[in-house]
């Protein structure tokens, strides 16, 4: 060990402010030799250095203790080693021993794994302490302490302790109108001193660039200041309101010189060459520190001229006309700014469980595209090229502002886009554009986003956040190689409160009372409106996982239906198909005096209640399914008489041979027609052509029921899940595929409070009040996020979706979605490198746009460069977040 005397000559005191020359190599030999010639300097143990450097030894004499304290040293020493204890077995010796021994147990493994933790503690401890550089830096700190205590005007005595007596006497009042503002004081001597000491600094480093001397003092200062800033983590300036206004001086007084350093403007001449001007390595330096300044301020204003500074250097080296010159003017050694941008994590990113399935959001962007390709190089020392690093950077900050990006929550006729080459309004050539983690609007023969950067002057956008998640038997051409879950933005940009699965395709209810139909297998998600309810404010659309008709409840009470008309399902007095929806003459009218405030699609019939509690079928009758107490087809709604003097509050109609559920407000349910696997619920398979109690769910409660492929569900009011019927493909969720004749509790959910059920054909989900989805049965087609096809026998919660805050979920054939609440879409007017709302960040958003947008109009025979691509999009998406911050609810900009 190192022992530095502080009984000091005041001779060595003279020589004290050489201490600046313990950070150079030389200098700090020389104070270190002449420490040991005065005696300041004591070992008390041996220590080696490397490469044969060891400046002292113990047995050289140099040691200037008296003989009695070397003894009385070396008697604690002995005593010492007698009284350690014995060292444990190493690590080896017990591997070896179990070689051929007893095998080992448990508490014998975690001992051997500590005695290797401590084996490679002492090992790094060792290499650490042992290095050349951790030597020079431990001379270096004798030195400075040695120095520190001569320039003390006191004498420094550890064992003296302060003690305070109060007086008998009060101090004296204080006179408030005399004191002085402390803090104020400091923070101005402050700033005297650090403006001081920038202006020396840079007048130092001004002289020394002008004279040529002093270059590598000039290096080892602009490198230690980076290696400081590369310590730190990003953003720590950002938050201005805990920072010292001093330091936000320095800072902006350091990026304005550091500006002109990497400018060549130091000198008041910019680009000036020859004797006199600044070396390329420390303009490097510059650069490094400027964009490090950038990231520790992290704002996106900041972060933008950085950006912006980066293709004028590059613009500036690619036009010089000295060839030696050309290639280093327009690259740099900033590989770890980029390395460091790399590491920065999506703010709203969560770490997903192993297993879990991430939810995908479509085709990637240009941008995501460019970083999941990007591999950077291992050399940090290797020059990059400036373009390119902004190129980088860019993409990164784009991609720390994707999670803040507000998706839109609107109908699609309801926008407006204009521009001097065409019109938008509501027709067949706007629609939406799946593009990832984005919602915008696609014009024919026109490719987003050059269409907008180059020709759009007004656009205005609701700022409220949706997401709806599909998944399972989707054919959508960008998904169809994609298998599991699917952020379906398309869908997303209606306002989702309903869907309604068929066989072949599906109804999407808006929250503006717009409805529209999407087929499972088209080419592309494009909801289309249906053109004959667009006049019509619906609340409510119907249905069923195997049928080819549809329901549709207007706010008026007035039933709609379209489809297949075979068995009359439509209602209408008839069999004929429609391909458009038809008001059912039955609740339309005064006279019929009918308002209808619940609809539901079988197979091959329907059903609605009445606001009285009122329930009426029509459509195929075999097997009983219309509770008329006969088989007979009826092609126009009739009540039924069975449930007469009862409210009727829910109904479910099933497939192929058809039941049907209903509920009334005391919490009965009621079935009839196909007993088939006693999915009436009442034991044995006897069917019923009127409707009859299921005793087993009385005092249940039940508020729901559903009806799948052969079997039935009911959800009881304090969150409960029965299911009874034919148990194939796991369908009810016991853990068998036994059938079940009488309603059997969901242990699977138990614990759980469900708000929520839906059927398909032999799959099933249920949602609870924490906004977790559960799943089980069939899995064939993936209907479960399982790309193992296996069929699930329980309710298990499906990954991903409990932070997603689900409202709703229904289920198709071999399909399932989910949708969120339509919320109102909000974020904050600062937000570190993505949000900065100011004169500035729009300024330098528009002049990055004109740089990178030239001949990006669509009119070109090739794609844009990748580079001018993921600019274009970046700063497109940048400026659509500034805008939407400013205002979220409703934006237009001129």
């Amino acid at each position: 060990m190192i022992v530095s005397k502080r009984q000091i000559k005041k001779s060595s005191v003279c020589s004290c402010t050489a201490g600046h020359l313990a950070f150079t190599r030389d200098g700090l030999c020389g104070l270190w030799n002449e420490m040991v010639k005065d005696g300041e300097i004591v070992y008390t143990g041996t220590e080696s250095t490397q490469n044969g450097e060891l400046p002292a030894r113990k047995d050289d004499g140099i040691d200037t203790q008296s003989g009695t304290k070397k003894e009385d040293l070396n008697d604690r020493e002995k005593k010492d080693e007698e009284e350690a204890p014995a060292p444990s077995c190493r690590a080896k010796a017990i591997l070896e021993s179990w070689v051929w021994g007893k095998q080992p147990d448990v508490r014998e493994l975690k001992e051997c794994l500590s005695v290797l933790v401590r084996e490679q503690q002492a090992l790094a401890v060792q290499s650490a302490t042992s290095t050349l550089s951790a030597l020079r830096l431990k001379q270096r700190l004798v030195i400075l302490e040695r120095y520190f205590v001569a320039l003390s005007r006191a004498v420094f005595q550890d064992s003296v302790k302060a003690k305070w007596e109060r007086g008998s006497a009060p101090l004296p009042p204080v006179d408030k109108k005399s004191a002085r503002p402390v803090g104020k004081g400091v923070e101005g001597l402050a700033r005297v001193g650090s403006r001081a000491a920038l202006s020396f600094a840079f007048a130092f480093l001004r002289r020394a660039w002008r004279s040529g001397e002093d270059a590598d003092l000039c290096s080892e200062l602009l490198q230690e200041s980076l290696d400081a800033l590369r310590a730190l983590p990003e953003a720590s300036l950002f938050d201005e309101g805990t920072v010292s206004s001093v330091w936000l001086e320095v800072v902006e007084r350091a990026t304005r010189f550091l500006r002109s350093v990497v400018t060549g403007d130091v000198h008041g001449t910019p680009g000036t060459k020859g004797p006199g001007s600044i070396p390329l390595q420390d303009q490097h330096l510059a650069l490094a520190i400027l964009l490090e300044l950038a990231v520790q301020r992290g704002t996106l204003s900041q972060m933008l001229s950085a950006i912006l500074l980066l293709l004028q250097l590059w613009d500036s080296g690619a036009q010089e006309t000295d060839n030696e010159r050309s290639a280093q003017g327009t690259s740099a050694p900033l590989l770890p700014l980029l390395q460091r941008f790399q590491s920065i994590s999506c703010s709203k990113d969560s770490a997903h469980a192993e297993g879990d399935m991430h939810l995908l959001s479509g085709p990637l962007s240009p941008n995501e595209t460019f970083l999941r390709y990007l591999t950077l190089p291992q050399d940090s020392e290797l020059a990059i090229d400036l373009r390119q690093t902004a190129v980088v950077v860019m993409a990164h900050v784009d991609r720390l502002a994707t999670p803040c990006m507000p998706p839109l929550c609107s109908s699609p006729t309801s926008h407006k886009l204009s521009s001097g080459g065409g019109e938008l309004v509501g027709s067949s050539d706007e629609l939406p554009c799946p593009l990832p983690a984005r919602s915008r609007w696609c014009r024919r023969g026109v490719s987003p986003p050059y269409f907008l950067a180059a020709h759009t002057h007004h656009f205005s956008f609701q700022g409220s956040l949706q997401e709806v998640i599909g998944w399972g038997l989707i054919g959508w051409k960008y998904y169809a190689n994609v298998i599991g879950p699917i952020q379906c933005e398309g869908l997303a940009n209606l306002g989702v409160t309903q869907i309604a699965c068929a066989e072949k395709r599906f109804l999407i209810l808006s929250r503006n009372g717009r409805v529209y139909t999407q087929a499972y297998n088209s080419d592309t998600l494009a909801p289309q409106l249906v053109q004959g309810l667009a006049s019509r404010n619906i609340v409510k659309i119907a249905a069923h996982s195997d049928g080819h008709h549809y329901l549709a409840l207007a706010a008026t009470g007035e039933v709609y239906s379209w489809g297949c008309g075979d068995g009359g399902r439509l209602g209408h007095g008839d069999t004929v198909p429609l391909e458009e929806p038809k008001v059912i003459s039955a609740f339309s009218g005064k006279q019929a005096g009918k308002h209808v405030v619940h609809i539901a699609c079988g197979s091959t019939y329907s059903a609605a209640i009445t606001a009285e509690g009122e329930l009426y079928t029509w459509g195929r009758g075999n097997y009983g399914r219309l509770g008329h107490g006969s088989s007979e087809d009826e092609a126009i709604p009739m009540l039924v008489a069975g449930l007469k003097g009862l409210k009727v509050i829910d109904v479910a109609c099933g497939s192929g041979d058809a039941q049907t559920l209903a509920v009334t407000d005391n919490g009965q349910v009621w079935s009839w027609g196909d007993g088939d696997y006693g999915k009436l619920g009442r034991g044995g398979s006897d069917g019923c052509k009127t409707p009859k109690l299921i005793e087993k769910l009385q005092d249940l409660d039940v508020v729901k029921v559903r009806c799948g492929s052969q079997f039935s569900i009911a959800l009881t009011k304090d969150g409960q899940v029965y299911s009874w019927g034919k148990g194939d493909n796991q369908r009810l969720g016991h853990g068998t595929e036994e059938h079940v004749r009488y309603p059997k509790l969901l242990e699977g959910l138990q614990g759980k409070k469900v708000i929520d059920v839906a059927a398909g054909s032999t799959h099933c989900l249920a949602l609870t009040e924490d906004s977790e989805v559960h799943s089980w049965g069939s899995n064939d087609q993936c209907q479960h996020f399982d790309t193992l096809r296996v069929t699930k026998p329980e309710p298990a919660a499906l990954p991903g979706l409990d932070t997603k805050h689900i409202v709703g979920i229904a289920c198709g054939p071999a399909q399932s979605f989910a949708w969120s609440s339509c919320s109102e879409w909000s974020i904050g007017l600062r937000v570190p490198f993505v949000v900065d709302i100011c004169a500035m960040t729009f300024e330098q958003l528009d002049l990055l746009l004109r740089q990178v947008s030239e001949g990006m109009d669509g009119t070109a025979d090739w794609p844009p460069p990748q580079e001018k691509e993921c600019m274009a999009v970046a700063t497109l998406n940048l400026l659509r977040l500034q805008v939407t911050a400013v205002s979220p609810p409703l934006v237009s900009v001129s």
